[in-house]
């Protein structure tokens, strides 16, 4: 690569945190309430999405009747709940982000969680300060896998998009940083890669610390 990366532009939920599983968990039982199913493969619409589409995934999936705002909202009072005091981290997160600082690179959060709940687990698990800029599913018109909040984030950092690395776990979040036009770098949590993905992202890597190796290889390279 020529051009140096000068941002990078961070999921949340399954990228820095380890939180899909909780997300998972907590709308199966949920779920259960109300007499509703609810496989892996359902619940799995949901990620990388910001409230109305996710909304929109599963009225599609579940019929017009399906109570989605209220479950919604049960959902989210017990995982706000379950991580009011602490936040799972993913392994080789503050690596990762000490590496970043160290090259003085931009950082910023693009996640499809509202902004709100995303400060308090930054807040939280004692990342806020990282980063320059955080932009929640609730300051965009288009979810993910609509480019919208990476080009709203490489905006915030004055970075042009092609100059921005974007970190994702998710099917939906690599393929909106595809769209963005950003590199794009797939941290598999729970969806694992697959073709598409392979074809999208830059590079597929299997953690965060990989991340930072990636980047040392790249300066080697311009050398």
């Amino acid at each position: 690569m020529e051009q140096q990366i000068r941002a990078v532009l961070f999921d949340m939920d399954g990228l820095m945190f380890d939180t899909e599983r909780l997300g998972d968990e907590v709308w199966r039982a949920v779920a259960g309430k109300y007499g509703v199913t609810m496989t892996p493969e359902d619940v799995s619409l949901l990620r990388g999405r910001n409230y109305e589409s996710g909304r929109r995934a599963f009225l599609e999936r579940f019929g017009a009747g399906f109570p989605y705002d209220d479950m919604s909202a049960e959902v989210w009072r017990e995982v706000e709940a379950r991580l009011e005091h602490s936040v799972p981290l993913r392994p080789g997160l503050f690596e990762l982000l000490d590496a970043l600082r160290a090259r003085n690179c931009k950082m910023a959060v693009a996640s499809s969680t509202d902004s709100a709940r995303v400060l308090h687990n930054l807040e939280t698990a004692g990342v806020r300060g990282y980063f320059s800029a955080v932009i929640g599913g609730d300051q965009v018109t288009h979810s993910k896998p609509e480019p919208e909040i990476f080009l709203k984030a490489a905006a915030a950092l004055d970075t042009p998009p092609g100059l921005c690395m974007v970190l994702e776990d998710s099917y939906n979040g690599v393929r909106a940083g595809a769209a963005a036009g950003c590199f794009t770098v797939m941290v598999p949590d729970m969806d694992p890669p697959t073709p598409e993905m392979e074809r999208l992202a830059w590079a597929i890597v299997p953690g965060l610390t990989d991340v930072a190796r990636l980047l040392e290889q790249m300066d080697l390279q311009k050398r």
